[in-house]
């Protein structure tokens, strides 16, 4: 009998140590799930991010206004966009690196801005939204050069720093503002918002 309760007590004494390790290496299996996936996220937003600062580098002119979606009145639209269009003629910017920085730097007639510029990327479901993010140094605000009152009090206000959705394709830039993600038959997309155009120039 004492030796039935001796090998119980070892036996009980086996299965809650093989309990304690099998919960050690659960919690390890789940702590390194969760490290990969982190890394996984911050190098999917740092490819994005290196990609595009590389692409944007070098000058653009501006192009021309378009509004992605909209239930506001055609005629009110189409004034401001004539507006701004007009007060946008000459206006460039050059996005370059030096030292291992990245400034900008914004030209319209007498008007002069620089600063720094940066990326950020803000992930959606699995959809990836670059942003642009500029830090003035000197002259107006960058949203202010960029994007005028008339037209941003329409579309979600003034933008901030990091709220302009930005991409390039081959030698156009497009900087949207008031630009949202809705989701589709065909899964996150942007909707809504009005997206300024630049060609490259140099």
């Amino acid at each position: 009998m004492k030796i039935l309760v001796a090998f119980g007590l070892i036996t009980l004494v086996f299965a809650g140590c093989t309990s304690v390790e099998h919960q050690q290496m659960q919690n390890e299996r789940e702590r390194l799930r969760a490290a990969y996936e982190d890394a996984r996220i911050k190098n999917d937003r740092r490819t994005p991010k290196d990609t595009l600062a590389r692409e944007m580098l070098g000058t653009w002119q501006f192009l021309g206004i378009e509004v992605l979606e909209s239930d506001l009145s055609n005629e009110i639209v189409r004034a401001a966009i004539a507006l701004d269009e007009s007060s946008r003629k000459n206006l460039t910017i050059q996005f370059f690196e030096q030292n291992g920085m990245r400034f900008y730097e914004g030209n319209n007639g007498s008007i002069r801005i620089t600063g720094k510029f940066s990326i950020y990327v803000e992930r959606i479901a699995e959809v990836l939204y670059p942003e642009l993010g500029m830090n003035r140094s000197s002259g107006i605000t960058p949203g202010a050069f960029l994007f005028s009152d008339r037209l941003a009090g329409i579309f979600s206000g003034l933008p901030g720093t990091s709220n302009v959705l930005i991409s390039v394709e081959d030698d156009q830039l497009y900087l949207t503002l008031g630009a949202g993600a809705s989701l589709t038959v065909e899964g996150w997309a942007q909707s809504d918002g009005i997206r300024y155009s630049f060609k490259r120039i140099k």
